[in-house]
């Protein structure tokens, strides 16, 4: 832990020269971060210093296990060979999803410390956004896992077996714990973050829109259980993220050990084992996308004379490719070594309007907010062609939600843990199994838990969703997925 601390007291001193020491620490310190270390030895850091390690780490973990199992489910991607061909096969297993779990909840840890100490001091503008970034980090893990320990998840020592709780309920504290977040980010009182919030610089009024984007998407998530709450709460017209530049995103630097996640797993890893889709490859060359030149990177290597091509590969297809003479990889919008990570995009936010209209049968809104969707989704990553491209039949409003949620589907390219949520809600886009699997042919619905649960916290796994079955738990329904 002490080697934890000072390194976290390096990463705000050295934010844009040291990203490369987080990523040192997520490999060095493996054995700690989980759901079972003592945080309290993390108090003693300057609550300053824990916002901007918890951010990036945030990060690290959106752009990297929690993209890279979803985008294999849903076709985002499709690795040729290793780890990214078991995902895209669907063996998934306990030990899959070590790392998200961990590294989830060692941000956890210090968001909790964060809302503490600055509870404490009356620091309520960092307790607010820690509680909002809280809130954001357990809603990706109880979306991909269902029932995971919350109530009693960040006690320390004074609990080492935390119990799970319902996604039903986590969800009821998640909506209450936004608000908090936002009233206390609203009161203003206390010190301020500047530089040490790497996503909004401290402003209060994008930490408000960031907080009622969040509570909208969650209450679009509920669309089978109740599709109703998304339509009043925005009725209220909330203040929300509907401009890039509102997007919260952490922004990476042009530098090798400070790289973009996914940069340095395709390119820095030296790995050479994942590829794109060609699931989302074809569909975006067959409506003429604009973006598939900064989506994608063209094959590298002309041994097989597909050089300057965009391919991907077939959805678990095991043709290797480590001389990257066959297929794409994620392309310089989302892979390049300093591309942002984003949170959530005023394109998402545009994107569930438009669902949210739609299913209100308010057709016009709906369009509007379709179109406003990709036409952000252009400009944040700076592709012209936006008017033509709305006006192509295969891409025009067409009054149908399987039209929306398929541009969805290609603009969440960056963020393929939405887009699995997105798919089980909605059915849409329409996926075939790969050939090869692990699950019967049947898309998994859900992660396996992992490996350092079953191995440290197995009666509490046990008395709550059970010790996972190998390969039939993935088939499985969370509780928000109804049929």
């Amino acid at each position: 832990m002490i080697m934890k601390n000072y390194i976290k007291k390096m990463i705000t001193k050295f934010y844009f020269l040291g990203f490369g020491i987080l990523s040192f620490l997520t490999i060095s310190c493996e054995n700690e971060l989980n759901i079972n270390s003592d945080p309290n030895n993390s108090t003693k850091v300057p609550i300053s210093t824990l916002l901007t390690a918890s951010e990036v780490s945030i990060a690290y973990t959106l752009g990297g296990d929690a993209t890279r199992i979803p985008a294999s489910i849903v076709q985002h991607y499709a690795g040729h060979r290793g780890q990214p061909l078991e995902y895209a096969q669907y063996d998934i297993t306990p030990s899959s999803t070590d790392g998200l779990w961990k590294s989830s909840y060692d941000a956890l840890y210090d968001l909790k410390s964060i809302e503490k100490e600055g509870t404490k001091s009356n620091d309520m503008v960092y307790v607010g956004i820690s509680q909002l970034l809280q809130a954001y980090t357990f809603s990706v893990l109880t979306d991909v896992f269902g029932d995971i320990p919350f109530t009693q998840s960040l006690l320390g020592s004074s609990n080492i077996t935390p119990a799970y709780d319902t996604q039903e309920s986590i969800y009821t504290a998640l909506l209450a714990l936004i608000d908090k977040g936002i009233n206390n980010v609203k009161l203003n009182a206390g010190k301020k973050p500047t530089n040490d919030d790497v996503i909004y610089g401290g402003n209060i009024i994008k930490w408000e829109k960031f907080g009622n984007s969040l509570k909208l998407r969650l209450y679009n998530h509920l669309s089978k259980k109740n599709p109703t709450q998304a339509l009043a709460f925005l009725n209220t017209n909330p203040s929300l993220i509907l401009s890039n530049t509102d997007n919260a995103k952490v922004n990476f630097v042009d530098n090798a050990a400070n790289a973009n996640p996914i940069y340095q797993f395709d390119v820095l890893s030296g790995r050479k084992d994942n590829a794109v889709c060609s699931t989302i490859v074809n569909k975006m060359k067959s409506l003429n996308d604009p973006r598939v030149p900064v989506y994608f990177n063209p094959v590298a290597n002309n041994s097989a004379g597909q050089a300057g091509k965009y391919l991907g590969n077939i959805p678990g297809g095991d043709t290797d490719d480590s001389g990257e003479n066959l297929f794409s990889r994620v392309g310089s919008a989302y892979a390049s070594v300093d591309s942002p990570v984003m949170f959530i995009s005023a394109a998402e936010v545009n994107f569930i309007k438009s669902e949210i209209y739609f299913r209100a049968n308010d057709l016009i809104n709906s369009k509007a907010s379709y179109e406003n969707a990709i036409t952000l989704d252009f400009s944040s990553i700076g592709v012209i062609g936006i008017n033509t491209y709305l006006l192509d039949s295969q891409v025009a409003f067409d009054n149908t939600l399987s039209r929306i949620m398929e541009q969805k589907w290609i603009t969440m390219f960056q963020s393929s843990y939405e887009s699995f949520v997105d798919w089980r809600r909605t059915g849409f886009p329409v996926l075939t199994p790969p050939i090869t699997n692990r699950t019967n042919s049947v898309i998994p619905r859900r992660l396996s838990y992992p490996q350092i649960e079953i191995n440290v916290n197995n009666k509490s796994l046990s008395d709550g969703p059970g010790i996972p079955i190998p390969y039939q738990t993935l088939k499985t329904r969370v509780w928000w997925d109804v049929q």
